[in-house]
């Protein structure tokens, strides 16, 4: 077949991927519905269920930069209750371990000597960890991801539905200050509270990697990969950055190559051609652009009969999936006659609307297990056109709020 530096390729424009999936209904509150007593409204609607408690993650870094997620809920706790701006960040050097080393911690400045500062620490508190309307403790630190509440010489740890107040006995009684320590995602702002979205338990996150991996790789991820990416969305990584690292990552582009080497050529690739596509896509080259290689190469060519005719008439087969017509054989074959090489008709088969409208389509039934929308198939079909990649797509699928659900 004819090497990369024989191919022509085109230039790809540089495109912004917006995913544009709907997002599933949340399911109705429960006729049981406890009401919550009055404090901060939150930016966002709740889902329900609610994010699950989150895990305890102590402080592992040091990176004392201020968090967003813990200057937002310092700038709510005194625009809506008053007091004072405690410390977020910490030096590295001082102390022992805090999660204000990481700059997802944050002191609010109340005291318990002065009744309206201690009412208003107590009425905060009460709101955080009360039952919401799930039936279950502290709906409120649930969804602004709250992992423990210190203040006036008791501790609460958000960690389960058994959650209760006990003893602090730590070197500070935290009677002038409400300490509040956050998970990554509260950190990081991706918990309900600001998106609306639930973040699902840590078992609920495996399961997700694992799933990725059957539907991507038809196999159960290895222990390494299975912690690494589970590590990574607990801590607040973003579920498009993980899925964009998997569907970007050599199994998985060696897998399109290999899935384009046998349709098309029937054969496994040989390890150079492995290597070299794979290269090529590590440099920017998309999935029609390799198989516009393979389909144009003298290989496929003498496959399909060493006629212009008959090259033209299996790429319809082949790329299009359906029988050609005379008039579509004769166009064709005219473009080629005219001066049109095999790598521009290649192009002009593999971009096609038709051609791209399937390939999307296969996705969502895969992935998604439903056809795709019209809207979905207009915007995703001209992201390809543009020269966007199917690893980015298939990302952009498996990150959504509507693949999650199928865990």
């Amino acid at each position: 077949m004819r090497s990369l530096t024989e191919l022509t390729a085109r230039p790809l424009r540089v495109v912004a991927l917006a995913l544009a999936l709907a997002l599933l209904g949340g399911g109705a509150l429960p006729a049981h519905a406890t009401a919550l007593p009055p404090g901060p409204s939150s930016p966002a609607p709740a889902p329900y269920p609610i994010d699950a408690y989150p895990s305890y993650r102590g402080q592992t870094t040091c990176d004392p930069t201020t968090k967003p997620g813990a200057q937002d809920i310092l700038n709510m706790l005194r625009g809506y209750y008053g007091g004072r701006a405690g410390g977020i960040t910490r030096a590295c050097s001082v102390g022992g371990q805090s999660e204000h080393k990481e700059g997802r911690a944050l002191d609010w400045g109340v005291n318990v000597n002065n009744p309206a500062e201690k009412a208003a620490g107590d009425q905060f508190v009460t709101w955080l960890t009360a039952v919401g309307p799930d039936g279950k403790v502290g709906y409120n630190a649930r969804r602004l991801g709250v992992m423990y509440v210190i203040w006036n010489t008791q501790i609460w740890n958000n960690t389960s539905a058994d959650a209760a107040w006990r003893a602090y006995t730590g070197a500070s009684p935290h009677t002038d200050h409400v300490h509040v320590s956050l998970s990554w995602n509260g950190a990081y702002m991706r918990s309900s509270w600001w998106t609306g979205i639930a973040i699902p338990s840590e078992a609920t996150t495996k399961k997700y990697v694992a799933l990725v991996y059957q539907n991507l790789f038809s196999r159960d991820p290895d222990q390494t990969g299975l912690q690494t990416w589970s590590d990574a969305l607990n801590t607040g990584t973003p579920r498009v950055a993980v899925a964009n690292a998997i569907t970007y990552s050599t199994e998985y582009r060696g897998g399109l190559i290999r899935g384009s080497y046998g349709h098309y050529l029937g054969r496994e690739p040989d390890p150079g051609g492995l290597v070299s596509w794979l290269g090529a896509m590590g440099a920017g080259w998309t999935v029609s652009q390799m198989e516009s290689g393979f389909i144009a190469s003298p290989e496929y060519y003498a496959r399909a009969g060493s006629t212009d005719a008959a090259w033209v008439a299996t790429l319809y087969t082949d790329v299009l999936g359906r029988g050609a017509g005379p008039d579509e054989v004769a166009y064709w074959t005219q473009q080629l006659g005219a001066g049109a090489s095999r790598d521009q008709v290649a192009m002009g088969f593999l971009l096609s609307t038709e051609r791209l409208s399937t390939v999307v389509d296969g996705h969502y039934q895969h992935l998604l297990g439903r056809g795709i929308d019209p809207s979905g198939q207009q915007t995703w079909v001209g992201i390809l056109q543009a020269g966007g990649r199917d690893e980015a797509i298939i990302g952009g699928i498996i990150s959504s709020e509507e693949y999650y659900r199928r865990v």
